[in-house]
């Protein structure tokens, strides 16, 4: 981790989710030294199993029980009421000699920066004149770097391709390093047989971020734009059995897919679109996870309590703001798996929320453009926020408590100066 002007720090996990469990723990202490007395009972809880699948919070749901009322700060404000449906695929790919051992990728939910190959039997030079003469453009040449392989012994060659990641969610921006690799591979012609072919159709599936190759492109106002996000390359004997404990066979590569749906979208007919493009290649699934999409009606008045509660703390530092509306996303939290959770910041996007001096919505220029995103080395966050976040925390608890116990919100005095919590009275 590191601090640029005293504000930005930058680091991964900076905002999702450290930053704001340091806030959290912060709140309950400010509470707790000023004697505040809640009608419910306040715990904060924290997961250790949150990306791969959540199991944390099903676990605390089944063993332990789910809490009368959740917030969850995994989100952006003002208040995340839809998130996309979620759906791993996993599906398997006969291929020839030089791709059955492919490796590339390491999170199924963050689109890869780096992919590389071992190509046996090929000399350095041969290699990088084909990708000279495959017609690149100056930006994907200087992305590929080929060398002599140390590890896989005499005679191999490494060819890598450097591309920007980010979360699977949110593809704007990045580049998927192994629709990169795939795709010059496919156009140096260093591939030929299933191999090339395989190639080609990868270099499609994974340079959509929004599945308009693979066939299920969807879009609605409600929920925006369904994601598609190839993550994951491992041979076939890596993977194991399929989902009917069959062994895949050693001849075939598995591609990951992280897909997010939009509310409107079924889990049937995205499966099925991705069967018409897989099995002319002899491709199959091998695994599937899906989870519904996670929706609370805007008109809930918990979600108009917390959005209020935003929108008042805003226009008090900045009157005259434009008020924000409950938002959608792509990712997913913890809500998902708790009854009647709410989702309440606390990241500020301009995407979402009307600007406001004082707060830091745009990359600041100590991050490259086209980086900075979640699950990066260069993820960042403002303590700006941090502290403005808090505030809206500390009254949006307050006010929830009351509303769940039937009193309404009752008085509050709020009084904030750049971005800190000067005074909080009730």
């Amino acid at each position: 981790m590191r601090i640029v002007n005293d504000d930005i720090v930058i680091g991964r996990g900076a905002l999702d989710d450290k930053g704001v469990s340091l806030v959290n723990y912060s709140l309950l202490r400010f509470f707790a030294e000023r004697g505040q007395c809640f009608r419910h009972r306040v715990r904060m809880l924290f997961g250790g199993s949150e990306e791969p699948a959540l199991n944390d919070i099903k676990w605390f749901v089944r063993h332990v029980g789910a809490p009368h009322q959740a917030i969850v700060t995994d989100g952006p404000f003002p208040v995340n009421n839809i998130q996309k449906g979620l759906l791993d695929v996993d599906v398997a790919l006969p291929v020839g000699e030089r791709l059955s051992g492919w490796h590339a990728g390491s999170s199924a939910n963050t689109v890869p920066a780096v992919a590389s190959i071992d190509l046996a039997g090929m000399d350095v030079d041969e290699i990088r004149g084909s990708i000279d003469h495959a017609g690149l453009d100056a930006d994907t040449r200087r992305r590929i770097t080929v060398t002599p392989s140390d590890l896989a012994g005499a005679g191999t060659v490494t060819i890598a391709a450097h591309g920007i990641s980010g979360h699977a969610s949110k593809p704007g921006g990045t580049i998927n390093a192994i629709a990169l690799l795939a795709s010059v591979l496919t156009r140096s012609s260093l591939l030929e047989g299933r191999d090339a072919a395989v190639a080609s159709a990868i270099a499609q599936w994974a340079g959509d971020p929004y599945a308009g190759t693979l066939g299920f492109a969807f879009n609605n106002a409600e929920s925006g734009p369904t994601t598609s996000n190839l993550g994951i390359i491992l041979p076939g004997a890596e993977f194991g059995v399929d989902h009917e404990g069959d062994r895949v066979p050693s001849d075939a590569i598995v591609m990951h897919l992280d897909i997010r749906y939009a509310v409107g979208q079924t889990a049937e007919s995205i499966l099925a679109a991705i069967r018409r493009h897989v099995e002319p290649l002899g491709g199959r699934l091998v695994n599937m996870l899906n989870d519904d999409p996670y929706y609370v009606p805007a008109d809930d008045p918990r979600v108009e309590l917390l959005t209020d509660t935003y929108n008042d703390v805003v226009n008090d530092a900045a009157a005259n703001t434009a008020p924000a509306r409950p938002v959608a996303m792509g990712g997913s939290t913890h809500a998902r798996f708790i009854p009647d959770a709410l989702n309440f910041g606390p990241e500020f996007h301009a995407e979402y929320v009307p600007s406001v001096d004082g707060i830091v919505m745009d990359s600041p220029d100590c991050i490259a453009p086209g980086t900075g995103s979640a699950h990066g080395v260069d993820e960042w966050v403002s303590i700006r926020n941090l502290r403005a976040a808090f505030v809206m925390y500390a009254l949006g608890l307050i006010r929830l408590d009351r509303h769940l116990d039937g009193r309404g919100w009752g008085l509050f005095r709020i009084l904030v100066c750049q971005g800190r919590a000067v005074s909080f009275g009730v």
